[in-house]
């Protein structure tokens, strides 16, 4: 376990679904996360653009935008969530 951000964004899967440009995340499914650290909302403007908002919609996305496609990711560890959500935060 453990890991960068951008190596558990990675190995969960999360680029299956989203593209982060130089990556290998070239998901289509859902948003490009390429700039989301320059975005003033997250969850179509559901949310400020926080490391806490993010981690909060990875663990338990429909809880935040009820209908998202988005699968809950609360099985992984707070502390993965939270570096992945600082690497999302980081992104502009």
């Amino acid at each position: 376990a453990g890991g960068t951000g951008a190596e558990l964004f990675l190995r969960h899967g999360c680029g299956a679904c989203h593209r982060i440009d130089g990556t290998e995340a070239q998901g289509s499914v859902g948003p490009d996360l390429s700039h989301v650290g320059s975005r003033a909302a997250i969850g179509a403007g559901i949310l400020p653009n926080s490391e806490e908002a993010i981690a909060r919609f990875i663990a338990d996305p429909d809880k935040v935008k009820p209908g998202v496609l988005m699968p809950a990711f609360d099985m992984l560890p707070p502390e993965e969530i939270a570096a992945i959500a600082a690497y999302l935060r980081a992104l502009q």
